[in-house]
């Protein structure tokens, strides 16, 4: 049975949100005020609650000081207090221990995305070994490496494949690097431990190896730079189109998701993973004369063939000019107007093509803005996707109603309106796509990232930090029935 925890942690690969109830605020603040982004302060966390009993008298007590917090176990509970004496909580130990790992989990995905992202953008001089390795790496697909023993060392192997060691590697190499490395690792799997030039690796069923630490220092350095090979030959270069990098999903600082445009169809169709949008989902004259929005269904596919993770990726008309993308965006914002019905969310026109986007609405206090302002305002604009058709129904008023006629929804629900205007918007195809969902589903669209779970659905919203809300299936089944009806689709 899956262990409850007090907390939902979750990530997108950039940034780690934590949720919680009131009572358990401390926990949240300790994981993210604390700890934050240290990858070694959470193994270091992680192992002091995995240390097991002390001896024949159980587990000793003992107590950690942090910036903001501190830490006392008695024997049977962690007492997580704020420093100052205004909050505290109390925590089962197994509880906080899979805490720290699925946090683990999620900064480790970002450390080690901001690493490949470096090396990939900065082409850093190869690592090459000064000695024989007991493992050779061979490079099966994006982020995929395969790790080939000599016999004996088996349980390197099973380490080098362990997703949890490989979200860390950026900073067991850095720690290795050290003179007279010390480094623990408390993995849930394997536990590796290196000290007096020593490194040891126990693993599963008594699984044993010990090696040379400076060996395993260049193993590892070996697999970060297959893993990142690995990613490198899915990355465009320096010099590809960013059409090229949206059509790999991949999205920048730099280009702040709305400057991603115009992906050639054919891109879509050359890139393994990505499968191109039916045709007869296209608006009419895209095929034909260059004109409309272009758009495709993204999907990450295992090697079955079946569908894992999906989402709708929109592409601007080829009618927009990318170099006048952002005087064109300024102009539109003069015009803007937003939307009653979800926060942020505002309406215009682009080069002509009627547009959806969403501003950050803690920063931008109204819409339209006089054009001496609209400098100012489109810095704060963090997406633009064009309405796929035009249709003659509002559908502002029916994804709201619908979303209204929802009778158990925990969060925000506007939401579900998003949801329902700038995902589904009046495609066939997208509300059919989205019935057909099966528990563990996850589709991520111009607005919302949607998981469906074998009781709820959950949405997130990608552009309004800590926007979210969560429905019972059947409830969002008939929310879909009502819009449906309602937009005349």
């Amino acid at each position: 049975m899956a262990m409850a925890l007090p907390v939902r942690i979750r990530g997108d690969g950039v940034r780690v949100a934590v949720e919680t109830d009131p009572a358990h605020a401390p926990l949240r603040d300790f994981l993210l005020n604390d700890l934050g982004e240290d990858v070694a302060a959470i193994i270091r966390a992680k192992g002091r609650l995995s240390a097991g009993p002390a001896g024949p008298g159980g587990p000793h007590p003992w107590q950690e000081l942090y910036r903001f917090h501190r830490l006392d176990y008695d024997g049977a509970v962690v007492h997580l207090r704020d420093v100052g004496g205004w909050s505290s909580c109390d925590l089962d130990p197994g509880v906080l221990l899979r805490c720290l790992e699925e946090y683990l989990e999620q900064v480790g995905a970002v450390r080690h995305r901001q690493m490949l992202e470096g090396v990939l953008q900065s082409g850093t001089e190869r690592f090459v070994p000064d000695r024989e390795l007991p493992v050779a790496f061979r490079v099966d697909g994006p982020g995929e490496v395969a790790c080939l023993p000599a016999p004996g060392n088996e349980p390197l192997a099973g380490l080098l494949g362990d997703a949890e060691f490989v979200l860390g590697l950026d900073w067991m190499l850095a720690e290795l690097g050290r003179p007279g490395a010390a480094v623990t690792w408390p993995g849930r799997v394997f536990r590796v431990g290196v000290a007096d030039g020593l490194a040891t690796i126990e693993g599963e069923g008594g699984a044993y190896l010990c090696l040379d630490g400076e060996t395993f220092r260049q193993v590892v350095a070996v697999f970060r730079q297959a893993h990142t090979d690995s990613h490198r030959a899915a990355a465009p270069g320096r010099d590809e189109p960013v059409a090229a990098v949206l059509a790999l999903g991949g999205t920048s600082r730099r280009t702040r998701g709305w400057a991603l445009v115009r992906t050639p169809r054919a891109t879509l169709e050359d890139v393994a993973g990505l499968t191109p949008h039916p045709d007869a989902c296209l608006p009419h004259g895209v095929l034909g004369t260059g004109s409309g929005a272009c758009w495709a269904d993204l999907a990450v596919l295992d090697g079955a063939g079946g569908r894992l993770r999906g989402g709708t990726k929109t592409f601007m008309p080829r009618g927009i000019d990318a170099d006048r993308l952002v005087p064109d965006l300024r102009d539109a914002l003069t015009r803007a107007r937003f939307l009653a019905s979800v926060p942020g969310a505002w309406a215009s026109f682009v080069a002509g093509v009627p547009v959806h986007g969403y501003v950050d609405p803690d920063a931008v206090v109204r819409l339209p803005c006089a054009p001496v302002e609209a400098e100012g305002v489109a810095q704060h604009v963090r997406v633009f996707f064009p309405e796929l058709v035009e249709s003659g129904v509002d559908l502002e008023g029916a994804a709201s109603r619908a979303a209204g006629t929802a009778g158990a929804v925990s969060g925000a629900p506007h939401v579900l309106t998003a949801f329902l205007l700038h995902d589904v918007q009046c495609h066939r195809h997208h509300l059919d796509v989205v019935r057909a969902a099966r528990p563990g589903w996850e589709h991520t669209g111009n607005a919302c990232h949607l998981r469906v779970d074998v009781r709820t659905v959950r949405l997130e919203h990608l552009w309004l930090d800590g926007h979210a809300c969560e429905l019972p299936t059947g409830e969002f089944a008939r929310v879909l029935e009502e819009y449906e009806r309602l937009a005349a689709l």
